[in-house]
């Protein structure tokens, strides 16, 4: 279990002995740690369970915040996390087995400063840079978009629809993450039980807008892969018209080759050119007459 004082700036103090009551205090616990917290100062836990956590939200509940963050996987490297926060008398208690929110306290220890410290304060800096790396992560997405995109006018891509499928349930689990902090934002922003001071609560208003630009971003980029399906199928049926005038092309060529075999094949009585001595001769030169007239007519008129 971990302490840190909200005061100009974030610090760590080994317990809460010297800590006043109106002091505020970000207390880091594990799952287990928390169960044991809840047992000692009796914290109903039908309302703070941490145990299965499968999406982010925020719950106010009579002089308390109750919520959970399920942060998605964004990248090969990095892994997916999630944690709980409960927020109760000056107190934040965040509860992550998963290391996922001391980097971000640390982060905050080390560069932010407040004038007029508070948990606003301190809960907006957490908020900030935990979706700070999220737009160069779409920037990045993106990028392998255009990518994808020349390679699909190229002709040179394999397995597209494992690329797009992929990407589109990317994008999905993005844009119902960030649906799911608009409204964790907005629930800060109302503050219904003044757990929060009222005169920082637009700190939430600017992170929801954050929020929602990113969003904007992702819905183009789901945009953008939808537009991607459509140039995909439109150069497979280029690519279909051109085998097809192809296969059209030989049949319009071997077509009366086939008439003219077919003629000489039936061997009938009358049919001079059968016994004269040039007659070979002759039916090549007809065959290669009508192949090369074809290919003229097809030069003329299919440019």
């Amino acid at each position: 279990m971990m302490y840190y004082k909200i005061a100009n700036e974030l610090e760590e103090i080994e317990s809460l002995d010297n800590v006043g009551e109106k002091e505020d205090v970000v207390i880091l616990l594990t799952l287990e740690q928390w169960h044991e917290a809840c047992r000692d100062k009796g914290i109903p836990t039908y309302y703070a369970d941490f145990d299965n956590i499968n999406f982010s939200k925020s719950e106010v509940y009579r002089d308390v915040i109750v919520g959970t963050f399920f942060i998605p996987k964004m990248g090969k490297d990095l892994k997916q996390g999630k944690f709980g926060y409960y927020i109760k008398d000056h107190r934040i208690y965040f509860i992550d087995s998963d290391n996922v929110v001391k980097p971000i306290i640390e982060s905050i220890k080390e560069k932010r400063e407040w004038k007029n410290p508070s948990v606003s304060h301190f809960l907006y800096d957490f908020l900030d840079i935990l979706i700070s790396g999220d737009l160069n992560y779409l920037e990045h997405f993106e990028t392998n978009i255009n990518e994808i995109e020349d390679r699909v006018l190229t002709g040179d891509l394999k397995n597209f629809n494992y690329f797009i499928v992929n990407m589109k349930r990317q994008l999905l689990v993005l844009s119902n993450y960030y649906d799911q902090l608009i409204e964790m934002g907005m629930v800060f922003e109302e503050n219904e039980e003044d757990i929060f001071i009222n005169g920082y609560k637009g700190l939430f208003r600017i992170f929801t807008n954050k929020v929602v630009r990113l969003n904007g971003k992702v819905d183009m980029l789901m945009e953008y892969t939808r537009h991607l399906r459509d140039l995909y199928q439109a150069q497979a049926d280029i690519k279909q018209n051109r085998t097809m005038q192809t296969l059209t092309i030989i049949t319009a060529v071997f077509s009366p080759l086939a008439l003219i075999a077919g003629w000489y094949g039936m061997n009938f009585k009358f049919m001079p050119e059968l016994t004269w001595k040039y007659g070979y001769l002759g039916v090549i030169l007809l065959s290669l007459s009508v192949v090369g007239f074809s290919f003229y007519l097809m030069r003329k008129y299919f440019k």
